[in-house]
């Protein structure tokens, strides 16, 4: 499909932008990580500063054993600026990852989709501008009602608000807010996208399934990112001191994760099994024929139909999920991603710990 014969509102979609968090990246002198972590520094670094100028509350404690702490309200805001980090990183993360497996995508479209396919490595359709807008919109609108809705629980007026830890809240919460709908938002696209290629365009060659292999690592990825947002979502309750609350929220992870992995490559599995099943009615009509005529005595067909029965066997034997053996390795890697928050909280308050107040771990 080309612009001159596409209709109008194909053409719209066709035409990209960059959505803003991406654009971060591309500007940046830092890199990938360097921008993440910048990022990172600038959330939780403002809380820190804040938290530390207005004392109320300062970021940490010397609790009774005498090693320093953190706080609750200072854990929720290392956790939210962990949220709000992990937003950004993860739609660049997905535009590097059409960057990188562009060419694999076209080879599996046929000539009309690959436009199509083209535009969704090229970043966001012009004609959904205005819902990331909306988005941008209610984000900021839902980041103030929370505040206000703080500033009701903690019963203090907006000045004191503001001259507390409030004031991080108040700037940060509606930019979490935004960048968690329009991460949202973004998945939701593509995956819509994604099934809109494979049903039309994807081209389904029994002899070259390999080619397919591509929707699996999508799937891998998909499933990475739920695992990834899942994980830091888990920091808010990671304590291995009560298992009974960690262990069936790293349960419903994993299986987020394996749920999203499955979604992502059934569509390609049907349209397999139904060119498999195609194929198969094709091959036992020749069998039929052929049978015939070898009762008969005609030796050519049962060359043939020997030959069919061999054919039929490996059609059979097909694989039906494009997900090969490192996808399976790299997948089982990935489900222990929940389980690092664990670990994770217990390492940085020790870490903590022993750079402010000189303790060991």
């Amino acid at each position: 499909m080309t612009e001159s014969d596409a209709t109008p509102e194909q053409i719209l979609d066709l035409e990209r932008f960059t959505p803003a968090e991406t654009a971060l990246y591309r500007w940046s002198p830092l890199g990938f990580w360097g921008t993440t972590l910048a990022v990172f520094a600038v959330s939780f670094g403002s809380f820190a500063l804040i938290a530390e100028i207005t004392g109320r509350p300062h970021l940490g404690y010397v609790n009774a054993a005498g090693a320093w702490q953190l706080n609750t309200v200072s854990w929720i805001g290392f956790v939210l600026s962990m949220i709000l980090t992990t937003g950004v990183a993860l739609t660049q993360i997905g535009r590097r990852r059409w960057e990188t497996e562009r060419a694999n995508l076209l080879a599996a479209m046929d000539t009309q989709g690959r436009a199509a396919a083209n535009a969704l490595c090229d970043g966001v359709p012009v004609s959904w501008r205005r819902y990331y807008w909306l988005l941008t919109v209610f984000g900021f609108i839902g980041g103030l009602i929370f505040n206000i809705i703080m500033t009701d629980a903690e019963a203090v007026t907006p000045l004191e608000y503001i001259q507390s830890i409030g004031l991080w809240f108040l700037v940060f919460s509606p930019w979490l807010y935004a960048v968690g709908m329009r991460a949202g938002l973004s998945l939701a696209r593509e995956g819509r996208e994604m099934r809109k290629l494979i049903d039309r365009h994807v081209v389904i060659d029994l002899y070259h399934l390999e080619r397919l292999d591509i929707f699996g690592r999508i799937g891998l990825a998909a499933s990475g990112s739920w695992l990834v947002m899942a994980g830091v979502l888990l920091l808010f309750i990671a304590d291995p001191r009560q298992a009974w609350i960690a262990v069936p929220a790293i349960g419903l992870a994993v299986l987020g994760g394996v749920v999203a992995l499955t979604n992502a490559v059934r569509p390609i599995q049907r349209k397999v099994h139904a060119a498999k099943a195609a194929e198969l009615a094709e091959v036992h009509r020749h069998m039929a024929q052929a049978r015939e005529r070898a009762f008969a005595g005609d030796d050519a067909a049962a060359s043939a139909l020997a030959g069919l029965t061999d054919y039929e066997v490996w059609v059979e034997r097909r694989p039906e999920w494009p997900i090969s053996t490192s996808v399976t390795l790299r997948f089982s890697l990935y489900i222990l991603i929940p389980i690092l928050p664990i670990l994770g909280s217990y390492l940085f308050e020790k870490f903590a710990d022993r750079i402010l107040s000189g303790g060991v771990f």
